[in-house]
């Protein structure tokens, strides 16, 4: 079975995070988020070949070697869908990327606070 480079693997997982998180922020099923993107990708409404697209689904979230690109394309799907663009939330789980210096992360979380009370306190 071939695999990704580490990096690949990691890139991977990151971006089932973010969808499986996106899942639950709109309080979708695995069957409701699979109809959604199964809908935008699809012209029909074939319930049998959904339900297939449903298990695929389930899986392409927990297999290293989706492609990314199929990730990525599901989370446009699903930052483009109504109900996620009313939702007017951010993600409640952020996922860490690894890409910023832990320093720098405290300093703007810190400065993120002091904005926040400067906010709640006019």
């Amino acid at each position: 079975m071939p695999t990704g480079t580490i990096r690949d693997n990691q890139q991977v997982k990151q971006l089932q995070d973010e969808i499986n998180a996106m899942q639950k922020q709109l309080g979708w099923s695995k069957p409701q988020l699979a109809e959604a993107i199964y809908c935008e990708l699809h012209e029909d409404d074939d319930t049998e070949r959904m339900q297939r697209f449903a298990e695929s689904l389930k899986k392409q979230l927990k297999r290293e070697t989706t492609p990314i690109e199929l990730l990525q394309r599901y989370i446009k799907i699903i930052s483009d869908h109504d109900e996620f663009r009313k939702a007017d939330r951010v993600l409640a789980n952020p996922i860490r990327l690894d890409v910023v210096d832990i320093s720098i992360l405290r300093g703007v979380s810190a400065a993120a606070k002091l904005l926040l009370q400067d906010i709640e306190c006019e």
